[in-house]
């Protein structure tokens, strides 16, 4: 079965790491709800990236947007599978997206 890597954009820069605990054990519950609906089909949950990433390029390298915020890879039958599952997301109830790429090779 096909592996796609799905990959949640905030819709504005955001530290979660200056969350308090306990709105971060709420937050942490509701994804972990999301992505156990999965079941079988989740083959890695993925992580959050930390705030202060960068980017390099052919001019040397800058401080990235922060709007990429995690990933998680699961397994589809396809891409309409994949988008369908997707849309479940907790970052698109507060406006952000999932970009959803099949994994080449999977």
């Amino acid at each position: 079965m096909p592996k796609f890597i799905m990959i949640y954009k905030s819709a504005e820069p955001f530290d979660f790491g200056v969350l308090p605990e306990s709105e971060i054990q709420k937050v942490s519950q509701v994804w972990g709800e999301w992505l156990g609906s999965f079941g079988g089909k989740l083959v890695d949950r993925g992580n959050q990236f930390k705030f202060g990433g960068k980017t390099i390029s052919a001019g040397g390298s800058s401080d990235s947007d922060n709007l990429t915020s995690g990933y998680s890879i699961i397994e589809a039958a396809n891409q309409d599978e994949a988008l369908t599952m997707a849309q479940g997301s907790p970052i698109i109830g507060n406006g952000g997206t999932v970009e959803v790429y099949e994994v080449f090779g999977s």
